[in-house]
């Protein structure tokens, strides 16, 4: 039979083991706007690898050999939904396997229709399929 005070204890014991038990908050996802994006490939290129930035309706990156700029119209309601527009890039050419990377990177941006972002990565997704990004820490100048 249980005293009072042994059923206040093996509460007070429950209680405590189900704080250790609570989730962790996560982290605050990173801002869309002003956050460079890696392009996370299977495998990665040789050099510096893909990215995208987004700021003031404009989108500027580096798809594994050429830059690449574009315009972007986001929405104002919180449904994730974007369309990227006017789409360009610099001529450079690059070993054959990095172009057909490069190629394939800007046809998914060409086609993507929504966003979502957790913590640290970023899913773009469209109707030629999908790209993963994750956040790069900000660029230290001097």
């Amino acid at each position: 039979m249980w005293k009072p005070r042994t059923m206040g204890m093996a509460l007070l014991g429950l209680a405590a083991a189900g704080c250790g038990m609570m989730p962790k908050e996560e982290p605050p996802p990173k801002p869309f706007v002003g956050t460079r994006w890696q392009v996370m490939l299977e495998l990665p290129l040789p050099g510096e690898q893909p990215y995208v930035r987004f700021g003031d309706g404009r989108m500027e990156g580096f798809g594994g050999c050429n830059h690449i700029n574009a315009r972007y119209l986001q929405d104002s309601v919180g449904t994730r939904f974007i369309a990227l527009s006017g789409m360009s890039a610099s001529k450079r050419l690059c070993d054959p396997a990095v172009m057909a990377t490069e190629h394939r990177i800007l046809e998914i941006l060409g086609s993507v229709s929504s966003y979502t972002i957790i913590v640290d990565d970023m899913q773009m997704s469209g109707s030629a399929g999908s790209l993963r990004l994750r956040a790069l820490p900000p660029l230290v100048t001097r």
